[in-house]
């Protein structure tokens, strides 16, 4: 049974210009409580959101509909192409960069992202970091060294092709 989606709307979004959902963005919140965040996502004056928080529980908050460009890559490129608010969805961990995120918090993200790769036919090399898109480049670090990219990717590889068996 799929996990709850707690809605927490954040204003800071817009229209995606036509394009399509073709990646995945993870980051961290550089803080340890989600409430910080989703407050942060709640105000117009911070310019800044994400499609999904994932608190370290492992509990998922919705604040931008997939539909809609969150405001989380800012200065950005993807394949060349900038602007990857307008063809991403974001993902926000709790938790830093320089810390291990907890079980529960990767469980969660693995299920958000196997759903997310099967709706919008995001193959799993799609699902990258900020660091990887950030303009200049070193600028963002997250998810950081402890992200366990190759297990993370793994899980969700092996759900998708359980998915079309």
């Amino acid at each position: 049974m799929p996990r709850a989606i707690i809605e927490r709307p954040s204003p800071n979004c817009s229209g995606r210009g036509g394009a399509a959902i073709d990646c995945i963005v993870i980051h961290d919140t550089e803080c340890r409580e989600v409430e910080l965040t989703l407050s942060w996502f709640a105000s117009p004056a911070s310019r800044m959101s994400a499609h999904y928080v994932i608190d370290r529980d492992g509990t998922i908050y919705r604040c931008v509909d997939d539909e809609d460009g969150a405001w989380h890559a800012g200065d950005s490129v993807l394949d060349g192409r900038r602007d990857v608010n307008a063809c991403s969805i974001g993902i926000k961990l709790v938790g830093f960069a320089a810390t291990a995120y907890m079980p529960f918090q990767l469980d969660a993200l693995v299920e958000l992202c196997l759903s997310l790769c099967v709706r919008y036919k995001i193959a799993v090399d799609r699902i990258v970091g900020h660091q990887d898109i950030v303009v200049p480049a070193g600028r963002k670090k997250d998810p950081g060294p402890y992200f366990p990219w190759g297990r993370v990717r793994e899980r969700i590889a092996m759900g998708l092709a359980a998915s079309v068996a």
